[in-house]
């Protein structure tokens, strides 16, 4: 009669399956290392890629999805043009996937218009961008020996906080170090100044200042890490549209677009909506180059990831056709006692099980503390042989590459109504910034993954035991 205990339920066979598992300490310490190296692979290869994947999405979503519009001609420190009219730029915002519109006009005081005094020194420089008396102008010409200051950027804007980002060396949008920014609808007499020069003019909040015949109170002070950026005020677009006598006109304008994939198409339509009488330059072309680093980062761990869990797969199935043949009179002697062929499989997909488990254990420890570093080093690697450049600009604009710096061309300078805004980001250093987490939802599915793995790993293993024949392997033996 067959053995009861050997035909009873599969509860027995997945216990003998596990206790085989530490039969050979050597085996299953030289199996689970195995493993436990691939499946670090394959974890870090996975959070990696999660991180990549959700920084992508970040960018595409918040960063280089905004147009830049200015009067044609005008560019830098010279140029001409007409300045554009705010209710042309307010109807931007009808296009499709528009979503904001910030405007602004920039005005440069000098010294017998505002009783401020501008913190940055002229210096050759300044005579060569035409700051000096009548004896300096335009680039090219020469320093004159007369004393003078630099006139002071007034940027009316209906964006108070982000109407200027950083300058030189990359600073960042302005932060308000004291007080409180205007209304973006104020038409009060009021400005924000930059540290700079609230320092070097002894101002604070609540302080006034004289600007075309008019006293202006200091509502707040803010600080963008740029001492030209810094030497700005910041004021209410319609007042400094009342106080300059440019009723309703705006020398620059940011269109700010609700995901990277649209850009491309309201800067098209942006541009045929302003026809001749604007440049429009979008930052799509310099972003999606700067991205270009992360997505060969994704392609490289998706590979390296399903490269690993093969790799596993073939790792535990070898070891469980070792297994299987060093045990062949064992299995015959188990059919001849009348144990049946899915007991001693269950017996040996709980010990492939265990190897997988005890594996997975280590490998997630491991995967987890080196996806960091495997992915700050695979987003460099990348990032090295990569290059940024070219600024899609339209209307007729001229075009500027940045070689990797993330650099928007300054849409306006200190000339009279010159564009307001000067950008400067540090987006490329920022765009590499990867922190991986390992969230239960990752770790849950390369769990449920890694026992697929050693279910399949399993399989022809299984096959292989439904082949042998009682009667032969005793033979043999």
């Amino acid at each position: 009669m067959p053995d009861e205990h050997l035909k009873g339920s599969s509860v027995n066979a997945v216990r003998r399956g596990i206790r085989n598992t530490f039969r050979n300490s050597v085996r299953t310490v030289g199996v689970v290392v195995i493993l436990a190296v691939a499946i670090a692979l394959s974890i870090s290869m996975l959070i990696a890629r999660d991180a990549v994947t959700n920084k992508i999405n970040t960018v595409r979503a918040s960063t280089g999805n905004t147009i830049t519009v200015s009067p044609k001609g005008f560019f830098g420190f010279s140029g001409g043009g007409t300045p554009l009219k705010e209710s042309v730029i307010t109807g931007l915002l009808s296009i499709p996937n528009v979503t904001a519109v910030q405007e602004s006009l920039s005005e440069e005081l000098t010294s017998t218009k505002t009783s401020l005094k501008s913190p940055t020194p002229a210096g050759s420089l300044g005579g060569q961008f035409g700051f000096g008396s009548s004896g300096a102008s335009g680039f090219g010409g020469s320093s004159s020996s007369t004393t003078f200051s630099i006139p002071v950027r007034v940027i009316g804007t209906n964006s108070p906080g982000n109407a200027v980002v950083g300058g030189a060396n990359g600073g960042g949008t302005e932060k308000l170090t004291s007080g409180a920014a205007y209304s973006p609808t104020s038409t009060a007499d009021v400005a924000i100044v930059g540290s700079s020069l609230a320092s070097t003019n002894k101002l604070k909040v609540g302080s006034t200042f004289t600007a075309w015949s008019t006293k202006i109170t200091v509502v707040g002070i803010f600080n963008a890490g740029s001492t030209f950026t810094d030497a700005s005020v910041l004021m209410p677009l319609s007042t400094v549209q009342k106080l300059a006598s440019a009723s309703g006109d705006v020398t620059s304008a940011t269109v700010t677009v609700n995901s990277l994939n649209n850009v491309a198409n309201a800067d098209k339509a942006v541009a045929k909506e302003l026809g001749s009488a604007a440049d429009v330059t979008s930052t799509q072309a310099t972003t999606e180059a700067s991205l270009s680093p992360l997505n060969s980062v994704k392609t490289i761990s998706t590979y390296t990831l399903v490269g690993s869990v093969i790799g596993a797969a073939i790792i535990l199935l070898l070891s469980m056709l070792m297994i299987v043949r060093e045990r062949r009179r064992e299995v015959g002697v188990l059919k001849a006692l009348g144990a049946p062929n899915r007991s001693i499989i269950s017996q040996f997909i709980a010990e492939s099980v265990t190897f997988t488990i005890l594996g997975a254990v280590v490998g997630f420890v491991v995967g987890i503390l080196i996806s960091s570093p495997i992915t700050s080093a695979l987003v460099s690697a990348s990032g090295g042989s990569s290059s940024t450049s070219g600024f899609v600009r339209r209307a007729g604009g001229p075009g500027f590459g940045a070689g990797g710096s993330g650099f928007t061309p300054p849409t306006g300078g200190f000339a009279n109504r010159g564009a307001g805004t000067f950008r400067f980001g540090g987006f490329s250093n920022t765009i590499t910034q990867i922190h991986t987490s390992a969230g239960w939802s990752t770790l849950g599915f390369a769990l449920i993954a890694a026992i697929v793995i050693a279910a399949l790993g399993s399989a022809v293993a299984a096959a292989t035991i439904i082949r042998i024949r009682p009667a032969e392997v005793l033979r043999s033996e």
